[in-house]
């Protein structure tokens, strides 16, 4: 089959199955993980037929992480990029998996259970931001123009009016949470918090300032308006602790990027170390 049509058929079957309620389960997730997906739910359905979601952020992590890191994963839904981390980090590594919507932790919990990573992946079932509470959390902000089940929308920053409450949570900050942790380092952090990400890093600044991390980092205008920021106060926030920035694009492509060229969406990966942006961008 042509590559053409190949996409043509995965187009299709994505349509017909679009409102599709079986559970499908897949055992070669990254090569040897299992997951039940859901095909009637946008992130679920892209993760059977395209075999991630995060396409392009694996292929950044297949080059960046090796055994023994330490990840922060913040917004880790069921556990794409959390599961894929563990891969690459090993046992001797570790991941630290923060998803405070109940439902959508139970399922991260059981994919962390059914392969066997409980040694590995830390569920932490809260949320993080700049401060520590108990917090309303609603299906989205407004960020979703389609019709189709996305639960990966969870936000601090929606409407009462226009937004249905999913529940409370806890939320807390890194930087308060580092400590009880007992991180000793901290090699790469994925944030994607729909609308929170401002307030996640400014609450782990202390943190990120002691371990530089690579940060990967959706960049959403119509989020960040709805938590009341601009998409480059991010990129602001981290500047003065030597970051710079770099686009993620296709197969992983990396490619520069500063605030004032920042469009509606964009995933944002900052790095401090100039040895590690060499290695990345092969420049």
């Amino acid at each position: 089959m042509s590559s053409q049509r190949f996409h043509l058929f995965q187009a299709l079957m994505r349509r017909v199955f679009r409102r599709a309620h079986a559970v499908m389960r897949v055992d070669d997730f990254d090569g040897n993980l299992t997951l039940d997906l859901d095909l009637a739910e946008h992130m679920q359905r892209r993760i059977f037929w395209m075999g991630y979601y995060n396409l392009r952020l694996v292929a950044l992590l297949n080059r960046l992480l090796a055994p023994g890191m330490v990840v922060v994963d913040v917004g880790a839904n069921i556990g794409e990029v959390s599961l894929v981390c563990a891969n690459r980090v090993g046992v001797s590594g570790r991941v630290i998996a923060f998803e405070p919507v109940k439902a959508i932790a139970d399922e991260l919990e059981r994919n962390i259970q059914v392969n066997a990573l409980q040694g590995v992946v830390d569920l932490r079932r809260q949320g993080l931001a700049d401060v520590a509470g108990e917090f309303d959390i609603y299906d989205s902000c407004g960020q979703h123009d389609g019709d189709e089940s996305n639960r990966g929308l969870g936000s601090l920053h929606g409407d009462p009016g226009s937004h249905r409450v999913l529940g409370r949570i806890q939320v807390e900050t890194l930087d308060r949470l580092a400590a009880t942790l007992a991180l000793q380092r901290l090699d790469f952090m994925k944030v994607d918090v729909e609308g929170g990400e401002l307030a996640c890093l400014a609450g782990a600044l202390q943190t990120v300032a002691r371990f530089l991390p690579v940060i990967a980092v959706e960049v959403h205008e119509r989020s960040a308006q709805m938590a009341g920021y601009r998409g480059r106060d991010i990129l602001d926030l981290l500047a003065p602790l030597g970051y710079q920035f770099l686009r993620l694009e296709a197969r992983g492509r990396l490619v520069p990027i500063s605030a004032d060229a920042l469009g509606e969406y964009q995933d944002v990966i900052c790095v401090a170390d100039p040895a590690t942006r060499a290695a990345l961008t092969g420049a």
